[in-house]
């Protein structure tokens, strides 16, 4: 269930009602406007403005954001408000901040169906809209997808929580994401499809997000830097996009905006992530907007702006209305003194961690941010905010203080209070991701005002940082040295549940299972958020199941499931009913399972499996394309698909889909086997020989080697 913040305001639909009333007296319908310009937005995730070409970066390797820089108009020092993608984004869509879009965190907060967004006022001018994403913070549950008629979310990748729920593909992931090349896949037939009318397409790269993998070549170029090698492929991929707009003769008909979301810490002021804390190292973002026709090209804007002033820029540059209770402003196009107000923020410490928050306003050349501690900082003379000015400039201090809160009690809307929760699934699944640490509900009312109660977040980073690498670590399968940074953790917080449950993780990938089960069962209540019943006896109820203790197990996991079904309990029952060989109960249970996670290939796969087992093969079938197209990259359900069709004596698909499946994940030794089956029993002689030689560059020690070369020797 979506749960959103109620304002009390003139609902979205009066808005469009008005917007259309507007759009009607100034006769500004697409149909009659003069300038039906196409809006590309384009936004890395967590990139520093200063690692990009054109804002300074020596061999930064991004020649197509300097290009379009080149075509564009530079903001040199562009502010995003909060460091956390879902709020962020949110500020673009909405010209807003988040105390009144409402968003505050990722995955605790929904972006509300009374927020009006750029995609919902551009499709009101008869604009198509597209989108595609990259990580999960920004998946249509969350809200942000509101107004696009397309909206590409594939993240295909799959992945494993701390409790095991689910498994990994990427070595050191621990983010739901997928590449800019797959983001790319998903919204460039669509421009294709749709760039003879107008269109708004944003896309997002989550790339530059830690863990830090960017693929060959850049792994190798930056393996001194594979932060700076994951933006240099980013940019690689935009460089497509940029291309693509070319070749369909409509780049110089686009406004293209090229942002991030936040910046990263990178071992400055000790974060080496983002989220904590509000210093530029993660709120100066870079900004490039290239105005169609050339319009102020090659103009350098040193002044503050915002994030937040994207999408009143846009509309203005479109001629259509700009809401007038938004914050952003439209962006200048040519330098000059402003004393504009920008304001900041990090909840995050206080949600998901139980510490101290910290707001913030940039104004003219200071910066002061409030909190447990007090900071003041001269941008001008100390730009990377090392020399805090809040005892010797008190006066100055105390200025922005008042200036803050005023600029909070002005846009803040009277009594909104607001309520967070979150049900357990999404939970599990931003605890997995390493968003939160409570496993109870997150359950927030709160007022906006400047507050000083709670650990200083600055006293954490080490904590944070420590629990990063943990995470890391764990997650790659160093559970030695991951364990060693999460013994460190408990020494200092003992009884720390999140902690706690990733110990029980490391003991259960260590093997020590007994062990597991202890410290389980001894799992504390905590301050901040406490290990639910049902938690308890599904993770009890997978100890005993790779124990071997199915009864026990199935005990557990019916137990948890009567009482809160979830999509990892019917597979974990629908497991014990495979080990049973109970066909019948499998089929049910993973039914259940795809009907409360419907975008889970794996269940999609394992349920399809089943049922051509069965011989329902039309069922099966159809099943098969439902995964291959909503998870196109998960190889099992070509190979799978292509198992069936060749049981069906449909050769020639089953060879397409074996193809595929090896090209998606070479080393599924099944998929090449079963590749030259198929081409030998189809009389594909030396394709099966060219198929073998393949094989064999991964290994010539497997069965499926051993087996596959036998049956080409004896088809001879």
């Amino acid at each position: 269930m979506k749960y959103y913040l109620s304002t009390g305001r003139m609902s979205r639909f009066s808005l469009c009602i008005l917007f259309s009333l507007l759009l009607l007296i100034t006769g500004c319908q697409s149909d009659q406007r003069a300038t039906p310009y196409n809006v590309v937005l384009v936004t890395f995730d967590t990139t520093r403005a200063d690692h990009i070409g054109v804002y300074g970066k020596d061999n930064a390797n991004t020649p197509n954001v300097d290009a379009l820089a080149k075509d564009g108009v530079i903001y040199k020092n562009a502010l995003t408000p909060i460091p956390i993608t879902l709020p962020s984004h949110s500020t673009m869509m909405t010209g807003k901040v988040p105390f009144t879009h409402g968003v505050r965190d990722n995955g605790l907060f929904v972006l509300g169906e009374d927020q009006l967004t750029l995609a919902e006022i551009l499709k009101g001018n008869n604009y198509l809209t597209g989108a595609s994403i990259g990580s999960f913070p920004l998946t249509e549950q969350f809200g942000i997808n509101q107004g696009f008629d397309y909206y590409n979310q594939h993240i295909t990748q799959q992945f494993e929580d701390v409790f095991g729920e689910r498994t990994i593909a990427k070595k050191r992931l621990f983010f739901d994401e997928r590449t800019s090349g797959q983001v790319n896949q998903g919204i460039l037939p669509w421009i294709k499809e749709n760039h003879k009318k107008p269109f708004f397409a944003w896309l997002h790269y989550f790339d530059p997000h830690h863990p830090h993998e960017p693929p060959t070549p850049y792994n190798q170029l930056f393996s001194h830097d594979l932060y700076q090698g994951e933006i240099a492929y980013s940019d690689e991929s935009l460089g497509r996009v940029i291309t693509t707009l070319k070749e369909l003769g409509v780049y110089d008909n686009t406004l293209i905006v090229f942002t991030s979301d936040h910046g990263e810490g990178n071992g400055e002021h000790n974060e080496s992530t983002h989220s904590l804390l509000i210093y530029n190292t993660t709120q100066h973002v870079p900004l490039i907007i290239k105005y169609p026709n050339q319009v102020a090209a090659g103009t350098i804007i040193n002044q503050w702006v915002g994030i937040v002033d994207i999408m009143p820029t846009i509309l203005n540059f479109l001629n259509i209305p700009i809401p007038d209770d938004i914050q952003g402003q439209v962006l200048p196009k040519e330098d000059s003194a402003s004393d504009n107000e920008y304001y900041l923020e990090t909840l995050s410490p206080r949600f998901s961690r139980g510490w101290g928050e910290q707001r913030g306003l940039v104004k003219n050349q200071y910066k002061y941010i409030h909190g447990p501690l007090q900071e003041l900082y001269n941008l001008d003379s100390d730009p990377n905010e090392i020399n805090n000015l809040i005892e010797s400039e008190k006066s100055i201090a105390d200025s922005m203080k008042h200036d803050l809160q005023d600029y909070i009690d002005e846009f803040q809307i009277t009594g909104y209070n607001s309520s967070v929760h979150v049900d357990s699934k999404t939970m599990n699944t931003l605890r997995g991701l390493g968003y939160i640490q409570s496993t109870g509900d997150a359950v927030e009312t709160f007022e906006e005002k400047l507050r000083e109660d709670g650990d200083p977040p600055q006293w954490h980073v080490d904590t944070i940082n420590a629990y990063s690498h943990a995470k890391h670590l764990l997650f790659s399968g160093d559970y030695i040295n991951g364990g060693l940074y999460l013994e460190s953790l408990l020494q200092d917080d003992p009884e720390n549940i999140s902690y706690l449950e990733m110990k029980v993780q490391v003991e259960i990938k260590s093997g020590n299972l007994q062990r597991a089960k202890q410290t389980l069962e001894q799992l504390p209540t905590h301050t901040f958020g406490t290990l639910s019943q049902n938690t308890k006896k599904r993770m009890l109820g997978q100890i005993n199941l790779n124990l071997g203790h199915t009864d026990e197990a199935f005990k557990l996991l019916s137990q948890a499931e009567e009482d809160e079904e979830s999509a990892i309990g019917q597979l974990s029952l629908a497991h014990i009913h495979k080990i049973k060989s109970q066909i019948e109960p499998q089929i049910k249970h993973l039914k259940k399972a795809l009907k409360l996670d419907p975008l889970s290939a794996k269940t999609s796969n394992e349920l399809a499996v089943l049922l051509a087992k069965q011989g329902t093969f039309d069922q099966a079938e159809e099943l098969f394309n439902q995964v291959i197209k909503s998870h196109p990259y998960f190889h099992l359900s070509y190979y799978n698909y292509g198992v069936m069709l060749y049981s069906m004596v449909d050769y020639d698909s089953s060879i397409r889909l074996f193809n595929r499946a090896i090209e998606l994940e070479p080393q599924h030794l099944d998929s090449h086997y079963a590749l030259i089956e198929a081409l030998i029993i189809t009389n594909n002689i030396n394709a099966a020989k060219k198929a073998l030689d393949q094989l064999a560059l991964i290994t010539t020690e497997s069965s499926q080697y051993q087996r596959a070369k036998t049956l080409l020797e004896n088809n001879q």
